[in-house]
């Protein structure tokens, strides 16, 4: 989401500059002034550009931050003497509630013979929408127990490093 704003913003913010350019191009007359113009039109867009990617960098930053704050609250909890037993495992019984209800919902469709019947009614978006959204849900509890795909992409990147080091 974040590239296509950043996207968005940078071909919305060359087109700017483009019109900015060739109105003053009507005001300055001297291909020097043209040039110094250009040259200035084109800092300005290298700083906006490089604005963008810091602004990208602090979400990512914000993003990964919010992960680690969850995960260390879940860990103290976790290893918390004072903390009840239904304080330590509501997660695992959600996350395994979640992935059951996601599983049976699957089952359902497809072996169930009321299933059939009900694919044939208004029923059938209902039925549709609700596996989406706990498909949905199902992800994000595997990725938050396993891993997401960017950490597991940055710890292959990292892997790549460390193998062309020994190389």
């Amino acid at each position: 989401m974040a590239n296509f704003l950043s996207g968005l913003v940078s071909e919305a913010g060359g087109s700017l500059v483009d019109a900015v350019g060739s109105a003053l191009d009507k005001l300055f007359t001297s291909d020097e002034e043209r040039k110094s113009l250009d040259n200035e039109l084109s800092k300005a867009s290298m700083q906006y550009d490089i604005e963008i990617k810091k602004l990208g960098v602090q979400e990512a930053t914000a993003y990964l931050a919010d992960v680690g704050s969850a995960r260390d609250n879940q860990s103290r909890v976790q290893e918390s003497e004072h903390a009840s037993w239904l304080s330590k495992n509501v997660q695992p019984m959600l996350a395994v509630g979640i992935l059951g209800l996601t599983f049976f919902m699957y089952w359902f469709i497809v072996f169930s013979p009321q299933s059939k019947e009900m694919m044939n009614t208004p029923m059938k978006d209902i039925v549709i929408y609700i596996l989406g959204a706990l498909t949905t849900v199902a992800t994000q509890v595997v990725s938050y127990f396993f891993g997401s795909s960017q950490g597991s992409a940055e710890k292959g990147k990292q892997l790549g490093k460390e193998l062309a080091k020994k190389d």
